[in-house]
């Protein structure tokens, strides 16, 4: 029954529209029950680079059952542990680290990507430049950007050498042939462009644990940690990976982010500085 009524909501243009407003009603309860209970701990400590409230501590978050034995096995850094969202604004860790990293960026007026866009990175972006935003789904980020576009990662319709910077936030690891899908986000950008491409990965693991044609929720939780995931990268593979591409690629490690810790960013998250340079 349950698949069903999908179906229909879909046929009729009602199920992401739905879906985006039931996510939103259970956002902002969410943000209104931690403001309320961590009001006792605002004060220094972490300071969100979002919304610049301060507290002790900020809230964490732990996977499921079904998604925590892969990344517990494999120590994937993949969003989970302490101090993750802000008790104020709820940004992520993830949200606060690329934030953190794209505020040493200057430039200004720069032509944007933003795939799969984050609210609160969005709105930094548009500081910076024009932001186009696209997904796949697109009804999922309406409320985000109403004007996002339908593309698909694999097969870009903008043309080449266009844009100066392109942000996919932890979205390479849902994508079935991510090597095309890298192969176009250097195509559409331009030379000297940067591209923000953080993924879910492991260290302990020296090969990428994947299975790109998988479709059932079960068997990707139990092997890859999320139900949408078709993939574990290794941190090195996917390193070679983004370099195949064309891309230059400096891993810049949590023990040299300490500049960052103070806006709570996921532990142990080393971040990939990618730039498109000339041939």
């Amino acid at each position: 029954m349950k698949e069903l009524l999908k179906i229909i909501l879909k046929k009729f243009h009602l199920y992401h529209p739905l879906q985006s407003s039931y996510r939103n009603f259970l956002f902002l309860k969410r943000r209104a029950q931690t403001r309320r209970v961590y009001a006792s701990l605002r004060g220094e400590g972490f300071i969100c680079n979002v919304c610049s409230r301060q507290y002790k501590e900020f809230v964490p978050d732990y996977p499921t059952r079904e998604n925590r034995e892969a990344l517990h096995n494999y120590q994937v850094i993949a969003g989970y542990g302490n101090h993750i969202f802000c008790p104020y604004c709820l940004s992520t860790a993830r949200e606060r680290l690329v934030i953190a990293e794209l505020s040493e960026i200057q430039e200004t007026g720069m032509k944007i990507l933003h795939l799969s866009p984050e609210k609160n990175v969005y709105h930094f972006l548009k500081q910076k430049g024009r932001v186009t935003t696209a997904d796949i789904l697109p009804g999922f980020y309406r409320t985000i950007d109403g004007l996002i576009e339908k593309q698909d990662a694999t097969h870009f319709t903008y043309p080449d050498n266009h844009f100066d910077l392109l942000v996919a936030n932890h979205i390479l690891e849902h994508i079935s042939d991510d090597i095309k899908a890298l192969n176009e986000m250097f195509r559409v950008l331009k030379t000297g462009a940067r591209a923000v491409l953080q993924v879910p990965y492991s260290e302990l693991i020296e090969a990428t644990l994947e299975e790109p044609t998988i479709n059932n929720a079960t068997k990707q939780s139990a092997l890859f940690g999320q139900k949408d995931h078709v993939r574990i990268y290794s941190l090195t593979d996917y390193v070679m990976r983004v370099r195949t591409a064309g891309f230059n690629v400096e891993v810049i490690p949590y023990r040299a982010l300490q500049k960052y810790y103070k806006y709570a960013i996921q532990y142990g998250e080393s971040f990939l500085i990618i730039k498109k340079l000339a041939t």
